[in-house]
């Protein structure tokens, strides 16, 4: 028995697997919360010496592993920050997992990172960054961020702190955290939305702000803060101006949306994530710098056997630009998807969630039990209902669960505990939306 080549011992599992795929790309529905106790005691014996053969293991996985999860992926998971994948991003990530492409370097993988860079540069033209912006791709939000604010780091002689909204995401903090910096948290208005003018008063006679940290589409919220004002702020404080737009930049491509993000062409660095909102399977984040090379200078690294993948023609590698050796080429998904179905076609998808949040923060209004926090811009949705707490929230996301309507999770807005809903999914029905008003009732 073998575990490579044609003679791995794997019977009809590439039948199976595409089969599975085929099946899950028709459409899933919003899942379960698997019992520890009955997942320990189904998966308990699954890896032995001898193995279970593929009926033992493939029954393991479809019937125990696979069927106890939540449907990130789902049309109706309308918690957190959904995923849903297209059907042609998911066959290339099936491609790109195969093959192992060495998404770090370009001598090890030049085709794979040059269609990556094409995406980028699209992205970047989007944007409005200057000639010679560049980034890479990586694997998620959080390494993004972090690797962006190191560089804003080295840019900053002794500075040290870091002004950030009170909306600000947890992986911002935590990133803080593991450079050493200081975070110095400005409160935003009754909109959420971090301001030049609020940064001016809580920074005023300071001399120590590393950077500014706005945000492109808050996570809570979907808020896109005063760009323009803070990178006037940026501008004044001689600070770097990162923004993280992870979920919410996407937008950016829909024209009546642009000048919504007006500001993000003088940012220094931003992230967006096209697992989000462009439609990619899980695990990928596009990071931008104004200037690749400061990031380089940061990030490049260095060792006996490193050496041998420099190009010596200026090429950037991937991991040049960001805190991440070993990579896969995430980016290749975005990329045959954009290829195959064009810009127009992930306008429409991501116009949909847009409007079907419209939908529900209209309903919501005419509710006679539920008020909107705020008018959603991009596809969240606050709001309250009278008379919950805490515990009526939660149980109403239990309630909706167990039935088949979607998967929700209530949120804390300004402390105080609120429904949460997000509209990305562009086959999420609008039915959804009378199903969950009749729960709130």
């Amino acid at each position: 028995m073998t575990l490579h080549g044609p003679g791995a011992a794997t019977g009809d599992l590439e039948a199976r697997a595409v089969r599975w795929i085929q099946h899950r790309l028709a459409g899933t529905g919003a899942g379960v919360v698997g019992d520890p106790g009955a997942l320990t005691a189904a998966l308990a014996g699954s890896v032995t010496d001898a193995g279970l053969g593929l009926d033992g293991a493939w029954r393991m996985f479809a019937d125990v592993a696979a069927p106890n999860n939540v449907g990130l992926d789902s049309n109706r998971f309308l918690a957190f920050i959904p995923c849903s994948p297209s059907a042609a991003a998911v066959w290339m990530d099936a491609i790109v997992g195969t093959a192992n492409f060495s998404g770090e370097a370009w001598l090890e993988a030049a085709g794979a990172i040059a269609a990556e860079q094409h995406v980028l540069q699209f992205l970047a033209d989007q944007a409005g960054l200057p000639a010679g912006a560049g980034g890479c791709f990586m694997s998620g939000g959080s390494i993004g961020n972090l690797s962006a604010l190191a560089v804003a780091r080295e840019q900053a002689g002794e500075r040290r702190t870091v002004v950030v909204a009170d909306t600000a995401h947890a992986s911002v903090h935590n990133a803080l955290h593991l450079l050493g910096l200081r975070s110095l948290v400005v409160d935003t208005g009754h909109d959420c939305r971090l301001t030049g003018a609020a940064i001016r008063a809580a920074t005023a006679g300071r001399t120590d702000i590393t950077a500014i940290v706005a945000s492109a589409g808050s996570t809570n919220a979907g808020v896109i803060d005063d760009l323009s004002g803070c990178a006037d702020a940026a501008d004044e404080l001689n600070a770097w101006l990162h923004v993280d737009g992870a979920y919410g930049l996407a937008a950016m491509l829909l024209p009546e949306l642009r000048s919504q993000f007006a500001g993000i062409e003088r940012a220094d660095s931003f992230i967006v994530d096209p697992h989000k909102w462009l439609f990619a399977p899980v695990g990928s984040c596009a990071l931008f710098y104004r200037d690749p090379a400061l990031a380089a200078a940061v990030h490049t690294q260095h060792g006996p056997y490193i050496e041998s993948i420099r190009t010596g023609d200026g090429t950037y590698n991937p991991s040049d630009l960001g805190y991440q050796l070993t990579r896969r080429a995430s980016g290749l998904p975005l990329w045959f998807a954009l290829a195959l179905h064009g810009v127009d076609a992930h306008r429409k998808a991501i116009r949909a969630g847009v409007h079907l949040a419209a939908q529900m923060a209209d309903a919501l209004d005419a509710c006679p039990t539920t008020q909107l926090v705020m008018r959603p811009t991009l596809g969240v949705v606050l709001f309250r209902r009278d008379g919950w707490g805490r515990a009526e929230w939660q149980r109403w996301a239990a309630d909706v669960l167990a039935a088949g309507i979607a998967f929700v999770a209530p949120t804390t807005h300004r402390g105080e505990p609120v429904g949460r809903l997000v509209f990305m999914h562009p086959l999420t029905p609008p039915s959804v939306v009378s199903e969950l008003i009749a729960g709130l009732r």
